[in-house]
């Protein structure tokens, strides 16, 4: 990756809600995005289903263990501080 793009997408990260909404609307204004598929899209959302029914499945079952919300919160602080981030700096 160029250090232009890093640059960007570091910058991106600190634009307002409103702001990054005016940069995507001008970035498909702009630039051909790629056509989706109606037949593509049904198959993919069938897809998630299925792993959506398998996952609630193994809780169901007892075959995952669930972490409460904040060992969860604890665990992506962690990941975030990995990489010189805070949560509120990605958002």
């Amino acid at each position: 990756m160029t250090a232009t793009l890093e640059r960007i997408k570091k910058d991106i990260q600190t634009l307002e809600p409103e702001e990054l909404n005016d940069l995507l609307r001008d970035i498909r204004s702009k630039y051909e995005m790629p056509s989706f598929d109606v037949d593509e899209a049904a198959q993919i959302e069938a897809e998630w289903d299925k792993e959506i029914a398998e996952r609630v499945k193994e809780v169901e079952e007892g075959r995952v263990e669930l972490v409460s919300g904040e060992d969860f919160s604890r665990h992506v602080d962690h990941l975030y501080a990995k990489h010189g981030l805070t949560r509120t700096q990605a958002a």
